[in-house]
């Protein structure tokens, strides 16, 4: 039979997987909204929002309560901790992912400047990476976590190139500098969510061994 402590971190673990799975759909629906030029759903985006933002003062507040009237052992508190910091970084996913929404009604239903298709594979890579290391957490799995982490540099090149071949857009007709300036802020935005995508499982690792790994010799001559 569970104890009171073993359901009250099935109750927390439970609330942040619910809000990973609210990041996720508000990624994936920003991006589909500016894709398709689709302003209803990204106002359901920007909505949705506030739903992240209720969550995370919901987690934090019993996430503290529980360090504070548990008292739990290592392993538990490294866990609670970590969901401290996870629960942030979701929220901040969740802005960005408005930020994205906000794009496309800004745009105005105009034509976009180019297809979208490095765009969105920005957008899967970040989400399988926060799946990734939720799996990571689950499976306290330290091998996944990793490979979410390296995934950070296949997002970085994207940008790169994203912004490199606006840039050129930009220089061949200033008629258009304003459309692109408005994809590049969209694939700047996914790349910070990759940037806290990589933190979900830098917590990973510190839930499952205790390091953290935001210091990289430190972590190498563990």
């Amino acid at each position: 039979m569970a104890t009171h402590l073993q359901m009250e971190i099935e109750y927390i673990k439970t609330k942040i997987f619910e809000m990973a799975d609210y990041s996720i759909e508000s990624i994936v629906q920003s991006v589909e909204s500016l894709k398709n030029l689709d302003e209803d759903l990204a106002s359901k985006v920007i909505e949705n929002d506030s739903i992240l933002d209720k969550l995370e003062v919901e987690l934090d507040d019993e996430c503290v309560k529980f360090l504070v009237t548990r008292q739990p052992a290592a392993t538990d508190m490294r866990l609670i901790l970590s969901f401290l910091k996870i629960n942030t970084d979701l929220e901040r996913i969740g802005d960005y992912a408005t930020a994205i929404a906000k794009e496309t009604i800004d745009n105005q239903g105009k034509p976009l400047l180019k297809p979208l298709i490095d765009i969105p594979r920005m957008a899967q890579i970040s989400v399988d990476m926060i799946r990734e290391a939720f799996q990571a957490i689950s499976e306290k799995n330290v091998d996944i976590a990793e490979r979410v982490i390296q995934k950070d540099d296949e997002i970085d090149i994207l940008n790169n190139q994203i912004y490199r071949e606006l840039f050129t857009y930009m220089a061949e007709d200033t008629k258009v500098i304003s459309q692109a300036l408005a994809l590049i802020k969209v694939a700047k935005s996914l790349e910070r969510i990759g940037d806290h995508a990589t933190n979900l499982a830098e917590r990973a690792i510190y839930y499952i061994k205790g390091i953290d790994i935001r210091y990289g010799d430190l972590y190498k001559n563990k």
